[in-house]
């Protein structure tokens, strides 16, 4: 069958249509890292973010009969801007370089039992969980002048989840949406796990 122009235009307008939604797709799903901040010393903001890591430490817990329980912490870094992952905490807390740099950081604390190295599992992880299955604290660092600004959040007024959608040997990603007060972290995250030699 012959391209009349009629056909011809309309396969065009076709074909950039295709071209543009996937395009938009693309531009949305490459790595999930996109969080909206707010707090007195962030703004109200969105931070595309360009790096995040995660790494395992093991908690205690001693009840009122004196019984120890465990359960692996994993501690979530995600920054607009590349974090030095050299030395875990050590370097990932490492001061900021200038202002429009941003952080943030949050511990998801897992199933009882667990310990490091244990995986994190997929699944929800609430504020108000009592001891496991909980996003246990969560703060947004800025920086003024020559020095960081660290806002913990208040835990006894933590509200939200945080929900791991995906765990592989490397990596965890999900979704965040905690508040405390006016302070706010919302949005997706996708963090390289660090593991120790």
């Amino acid at each position: 069958m012959p391209l009349t122009p009629a056909r011809r235009y309309f396969a065009l307008i076709l074909i950039s249509l295709v071209a543009a939604l996937l395009l938009c797709a693309c531009s949305k799903g490459g790595g999930g890292n996109s969080l909206h901040v707010k707090s007195a010393a962030s703004g109200d903001k969105d931070l595309d973010t360009k790096s995040g890591y995660a790494f395992a430490v093991t908690k205690s817990f001693t009840d009122i009969n004196q019984k120890i329980t465990t359960a692996v912490v994993y501690n979530v870094y995600a920054a607009n801007y590349d974090l030095d992952a050299g030395n875990f905490a050590m370097t990932l807390d490492k001061p900021m370089t200038s202002e429009d740099q941003v952080r943030v950081v949050f511990s998801l604390v897992g199933e009882e039992g667990t310990k490091d190295p244990a995986a994190i599992k997929v699944g929800t992880y609430s504020a108000k969980a009592d001891k496991y299955m909980k996003v246990e604290n969560a703060g947004i660092v800025t920086r003024k002048g020559s020095a960081d600004v660290k806002n913990w959040f208040d835990r006894s007024a933590l509200n939200g989840q945080v929900t791991v959608t995906s765990v592989t040997d490397d990596a965890i990603s999900g979704d965040i949406d905690v508040t405390a007060g006016d302070n706010t972290v919302k949005g997706s995250f996708t963090a390289k796990i660090l593991k120790r030699k």
